[in-house]
């Protein structure tokens, strides 16, 4: 495998993080570190797969380890993920778990509230 080649996987899978989980990072393993849960258990051994197969890729006597048909796999899988992914949504579920919490607070506070208004005899 070329390294160009990797190369251009590499950072087709940097910018697909980038653009739909919102990761930013120096390089793909920066990334993936801070993706965290955020990819499943196997992608995310894929992507790290990807980022130490472009290190290596570097060196051109270790170059020959990097498997070519291994990080293509890995590079179709990731993309096929990442392009799945829709930001949109990811961004309205947060809204809508803060917006949760933010109720839930607020319905307790109003409970203890008339708990001890009862409990002082005021209602």
């Amino acid at each position: 495998m070329s390294g160009d080649i990797l190369q251009n996987q590499v950072d087709e899978i940097r910018h697909l993080m980038e653009t739909h989980l919102r990761i930013r990072g120096k390089t793909l393993g920066q990334q993936v570190r801070r993706a965290g849960r955020l990819l499943p258990r196997n992608l995310r051994r894929d992507a790290t797969y990807l980022a130490q197969a472009a290190t290596v890729m570097q060196h051109p006597k270790l170059a020959r380890m990097v498997d070519g048909t291994k990080a293509a796999a890995a590079h179709v899988r990731l993309a096929r993920f990442l392009k799945s992914v829709d930001a949109k949504d990811r961004a309205k579920g947060r809204l809508l778990a803060w917006l949760g919490s933010l109720a839930f607070g607020f319905l307790v506070v109003v409970i203890i509230t008339v708990v001890v208004l009862v409990q002082r005899g005021i209602v």
